[in-house]
C-alpha cells in the first residue's frame, strides 16, 4: 500500500509505504532504500526532501525521521512533536517544515524547535 509519492532534487521518486518502508524509482528500476532499517517498521505517510538535501519521513507510530545522507534523527512528541502519527509534511518559503498529525494538531519545526498549533 503506498500512501504517497513525491519527487527529489535529482528526479528520484519517492514511495511511502505502509509495511515496506521507503521505496524509490530512479526512471529505470525500483529499489527499497537500503537504511531503512527504523523505517520498516512503522508505517510510513509522507517523503520530504527539504531544501538542505535532508529526506524526512513520517510514519503512523513513531513520529518522523531525519535522513542526512548518513544517519537517521528520529523527532518525537519528547522533541515537541504534537503526536507521533504523523500524516503530511511541507516546507514553507522560509524553510519551517510543517507536520499534520493525527487529531492533535499541526506542528511546525524552525530547524531547532518545534511550535504546535491546535484547537
Amino acid at each position: 500500500m503506498i500512501f504517497s509519492i513525491s519527487e527529489d532534487a535529482a528526479g528520484i521518486l519517492w514511495f511511502a509505504t505502509r509495511r515496506h518502508g521507503a521505496c524509490r524509482y530512479d526512471g529505470h528500476s525500483f529499489s527499497n532504500f537500503q537504511p531503512n532499517a527504523p523505517l520498516v517498521q512503522h508505517g510510513l505517510h509522507a517523503i520530504l526532501e527539504d531544501r538542505k538535501g535532508n529526506l524526512w519521513f513520517t510514519t503512523d507510530k513513531n513520529g518522523v525521521y531525519c535522513y542526512d545522507g548518513r544517519t537517521f534523527r528520529n523527532f518525537t512528541t519528547t522533541d515537541g512533536l504534537a503526536n507521533n502519527s504523523v500524516f503530511s509534511i511541507l516546507e514553507d518559503s522560509d524553510g519551517h517544515l510543517w507536520f499534520g498529525t493525527r487529531g492533535f494538531g499541526l506542528s511546525r519545526y524552525d530547524g531547532e524547535r518545534f511550535t504546535t498549533f491546535s484547537e
